[in-house]
């Protein structure tokens, strides 16, 4: 055979593209710990490519962020506005699954064009449907069995003493036996994706890294005071991290595309935020039971409620089966009257940066929602300033208080990074990385997306 001829028969490599996710982890902590030698895989990685930062969705919570990252659309075209919604005939709290997504998918897109997916631990993908390639549901899956498409992959899972999720749930009161949780989660997630990484059967790879998340909510103090007794295994975790991406990378080699991502950042709590207790306060607000418990105990003579994380709900009437308020002036007025109270709501204690007042601004629906499903979404939203945890709780009778979570999502300082020079980071949003992919793999979205592919894919 002539050089000609053996030119002519290598096989060009197919394309591929893969994406890392690290729930819950914000591009400054990277900076940090690359900086600071506990992270020197990722410290390579960041002198042969683009790091930035990216926009979460609003509320910034990871159902919401992950449904935007996998269709590339906002709420309103996907339906998904929390871990939580509210019946409209009872007020029932229920929990939307991947079966109340309503848009397409970046793996059914690439389905539909003959490319293999792997997707593994995407919160928001429970119970798992089958895909052209392997799903495995992240949180909130409750049955291992119900989480794998093919079911034949669960044989994989076992194998590798696959975990669903780290026991979180007593961190503030066993923290060592938490940690030791997240060190072996961690290690089994690592090999079961090192294991798919490994498998020349697929176009497009995601994984995702959940325990980071778990860390940060409840112990994002320890890192944040040098001095706590658990910063140390703080960053003994990151650097485990780290070695995983090694791994990861020295799998895949240098050529294939590599997303590093995540659905949104994390910073120190130094407030909770009740705003249900203010609607309380008002006579806005009201319950059948002294100390409810659930929105069971709702008392539908009222007008407005607020769900996790500051999710403004007007009770109307033609929406909710017992709606009190009428659609138009009045209406209007309440949602005006709530929007002031929440902005005016001011911190009793020490200045959180430069500000005492917990919220930034309320977005209203169409502010920020466009698309078949905007009649779900809430009347309004809040976004609050870093350091002030907005949450839904109705058992509050104070506005400001605490938990045992120390670290609360952030919304413009998501992790991107692509193991790429040259990319744009301008604007970047959580809903670029669908079209981004598909475009990296030679395919296009089987329905518009509101995010772009970004210039260099």
């Amino acid at each position: 055979m002539g050089l000609l001829d053996r030119f002519r028969a290598a096989p060009k490599p197919k394309p591929r593209v893969v994406v890392i996710g690290l729930d819950g982890v914000g591009t400054p902590l990277i900076e940090a710990l690359t900086d600071a030698g506990v992270m020197p895989r990722m410290a390579a990685l960041r002198k042969v490519g683009t790091l930035g930062r990216m926009t979460s969705s609003i509320p910034t919570i990871s159902s919401v962020s992950w449904s935007g990252f996998m269709t590339g659309v906002n709420p309103g075209k996907h339906g998904i506005y929390g871990f939580t919604d509210v019946k409209r005939d009872s007020y029932a709290i229920y929990f939307p699954n991947y079966s109340h997504v309503r848009a397409p998918t970046l793996w059914d897109a690439l389905g539909a064009q003959g490319k293999t997916s792997i997707v593994l631990n995407i919160p928001g993908t429970y119970p798992a449907k089958d895909i052209t390639g392997v799903l495995v549901s992240g949180f909130v899956a409750v049955s291992l069995e119900r989480a794998v498409r093919p079911a034949s992959a669960l044989t994989v899972l076992k194998e590798h003493g696959y975990k669903i999720d780290v026991d979180y749930l007593n961190a503030d009161q066993r923290p060592e036996s938490f940690f030791t949780d997240l060190f072996d989660t961690l290690a089994a997630r690592r090999r079961t994706l090192r294991h798919y990484l490994a498998s020349p059967d697929w176009d497009c790879f995601i994984g995702v890294i959940t325990e980071t998340d778990r860390l940060h909510h409840y112990f994002w103090r320890a890192y944040a005071d040098r001095q706590d007794p658990l910063h140390q295994r703080f960053l003994d975790f990151y650097a485990e991290v780290d070695a995983a991406i090694g791994e990861f990378v020295d799998t895949l080699g240098n050529e294939t595309p590599l997303f590093i991502i995540a659905d949104h950042g994390h910073t120190l709590i130094e407030t909770e935020c009740y705003p249900n207790a203010w609607l309380r306060a008002e006579g806005l607000l009201k319950f059948k039971s002294a100390t409810p418990k659930s929105m069971a105990d709702f008392d539908p003579a009222s007008p407005v409620f607020v769900l996790d994380p500051g999710r403004i709900y007007l009770n109307l009437k033609g929406r909710f089966a017992q709606g009190v308020v009428a659609p138009g002036a009045e209406a209007e007025a309440l949602l005006v009257r709530v929007t002031d109270g929440m902005l005016g709501l001011e911190y009793p204690g020490p200045a959180v940066g430069a500000t005492r007042r917990p919220v930034k601004a309320v977005y209203r629906r169409e502010e920020i929602y466009q698309g078949p499903y905007l009649d779900q979404a809430p009347d309004a939203v809040l976004h609050f300033h870093d350091g002030f945890d907005i949450k839904g709780a109705i058992a509050r009778t104070e506005i400001f208080g605490r938990s045992p979570l120390t670290g609360m999502h952030t919304y413009d300082d998501s992790l991107f990074y692509v193991n790429r020079p040259g990319f744009p980071t301008d604007a970047l949003a959580i809903t670029d990385l669908a079209p981004t992919v598909l475009a990296m793999l030679g395919c296009s979205p089987v329905s518009p997306m509101d995010g772009r592919a970004l210039a260099g894919a």
